[in-house]
C-alpha cells in the first residue's frame, strides 16, 4: 500500500519506483547537490516506536545494548536489540523526549519493515512493568536534510534555529523533532498533517531528493540499517556497532550480552562492515551473498545496505576479515568485483582491518 507521504511527494514531482519515492527526476543531479549544497530527502524507510511509563527507562535499559539509564532528555544514542544468541534483530536510534518531566518518554527509530516485529517482541517482556509500547509510524512524516559539507550551518538557516543540536541529540521546534544522526544527516520527524506546510517551506532553500539519496548518504556515513532481510544474521561487531558507540560493555545484562562480550574479550572479531562500490549496472539487493577466493564456493559475507550511485551501486557489506586482502565478488564466486573504500570512522585500534584508499 502506497503511503500518504509517498503520494504527497509524487504530486510534487517525486518518481515512484517499487512503491517509494526513488528520486525527483534526475538522480545524478541529486548526488551533485548533496556534494555542494543541502538536500531535502524522503526518509520514510524508517518507522517509530513510542515507549512511555514509569518503568520505561529500566525496561529499555534491560533490553538494549547501551546505557539507556544514563540517557538525558533531548539526547539520543545508537543502540541495538539482539537475540539471545547475540545477533542483531534491529539497529536503533533511540532518544529520550525533552518533554518527559514526570514520566519517561522514549522514541525508537528503526527500519520500517521491522517495527511491528520488534514491538511485538518487546511487548512479550513488559509483563507487569508500567510501560506502554506504541507504533506511531503512521502519525508522522520522515524527511532528511543531508549534505556532504557544512550541513549544520545550512540546515540551521533552513530550519530557523537559534542554536543547533549536538551530534546524537534531538531538538524539538515547531512540532518537528530534529535528530542529528551524523555530521552529514539530520532526520526531521513531523506530524503527518503538517507535511504540506513544512515541505513547502523547506524546499524553498533545498534540493528535493528521493529515498535513494537518503540511503546513499546513510551508507557513506558507514552506519548500517538492519532490515527484515538482514535481521538475526549479524552480531553487532560485524556491523561495526562498537565503533559507532552502539555497545556498552560496562552496563550489565541484556539479550545476547554474554556472546557479544565474549566476542570482544575472548576472541578476535572475525567479520567487519566495509564500505564498497560495485561498478556493475545490475542492481544487487540486500542480503546478496559475497564470495572470495580465500573461501572458495562458500560465501564469506553479505550485502547489508545498498543504494544507486552515479554509476553502479554504493554498499555496506559485512564479510570475513581474512578475505579483506583478496577480491570480493557479488552473488557468485565469479561475480562482479567490489572496490573497498575508506570508512569515515576508525575501528577499535587492535581490530582495524585493511581498507583500500580512495
Amino acid at each position: 500500500m502506497t503511503s500518504s507521504q509517498t503520494l504527497f511527494l509524487a504530486d510534487r514531482g517525486g518518481r515512484i519506483v517499487d512503491d517509494l519515492i526513488a528520486h525527483f527526476g534526475d538522480y545524478t543531479a541529486e548526488c551533485d547537490a548533496f556534494d555542494r549544497s543541502l538536500c531535502l530527502a524522503d526518509a520514510a524507510d524508517r518507522g517509530l516506536l513510542r515507549v512511555s511509563g514509569a518503568d520505561a527507562t529500566a525496561f529499555l535499559h534491560n533490553q538494549f545494548s547501551t546505557n539507556v539509564s544514563a540517557l538525558l532528555p533531548g539526547h539520543g544514542q545508537y543502540s541495538t536489540y539482539n537475540s539471545p544468541k547475540g545477533r542483531m534483530l534491529a539497529s536503533l536510534f533511540l532518544w529520550r523526549s525533552a518533554d518527559d518531566a514526570n514520566i519517561p518518554v522514549f522514541f525508537i527509530l528503526l527500519a520500517a519493515d521491522l517495527v511491528e516485529t520488534i514491538r511485538k517482541r518487546l511487548s512479550m517482556y513488559v509483563l507487569r512493568s508500567k510501560v506502554t509500547l506504541e507504533d506511531v509510524s503512521a502519525s508522522y512524516a520522515f524527511l532528511g536534510l543531508c549534505g556532504a559539507d557544512a550541513v549544520f550551518a545550512r540546515a540551521q538557516a533552513c530550519l530557523g534555529l537559534d542554536s543547533f543540536p549536538k551530534l546524537h541529540c534531538v531538538q524539538t521546534q515547531n512540532d518537528i523533532a530534529i535528530a542529528t544522526l551524523s555530521p552529514t544527516r539530520l532526520l526531521l520527524t513531523l506530524p503527518l498533517e503538517t507535511l504540506p506546510a513544512h515541505w513547502h517551506t523547506f524546499s524553498q532553500s533545498t534540493h528535493p531528493a528521493g529515498r535513494y539519496l537518503w540511503r546513499r548518504a546513510t551508507i557513506l556515513d558507514g552506519i548500517p540499517l538492519i532490515t527484515a532481510a538482514t535481521a538475526d544474521r549479524l552480531i553487532p561487531q560485524s556491523a561495526n556497532w562498537d565503533a559507532l558507540g552502539g555497545l556498552d560493555f560496562q552496563k550489565g545484562c541484556y539479550p545476547g550480552q554474554e556472546i557479544i562480550a565474549r566476542t570482544r574479550y575472548l576472541g578476535r572479531i572475525k567479520e567487519r562492515l566495509y564500505l564498497a562500490r560495485c561498478e556493475e549496472e545490475a542492481a544487487f539487493t540486500v542480503g546478496t551473498p559475497l564470495y572470495s577466493p580465500a573461501f572458495g564456493e562458500q560465501a564469506c559475507g553479505l550485502i547489508v545496505n545498498t543504494a544507486p550511485d552515479r554509476q553502479g551501486q554504493i554498499m555496506l557489506v559485512s564479510f570475513q576479515t581474512t578475505a579483506a586482502d583478496s577480491p570480493i565478488h557479488v552473488a557468485r564466486p565469479d561475480g562482479p568485483m567490489l572496490t573497498l573504500l575508506p570508512l569515515p570512522y576508525e575501528l577499535p585500534a587492535d581490530e582495524t582491518v585493511n581498507r583500500v584508499k580512495m
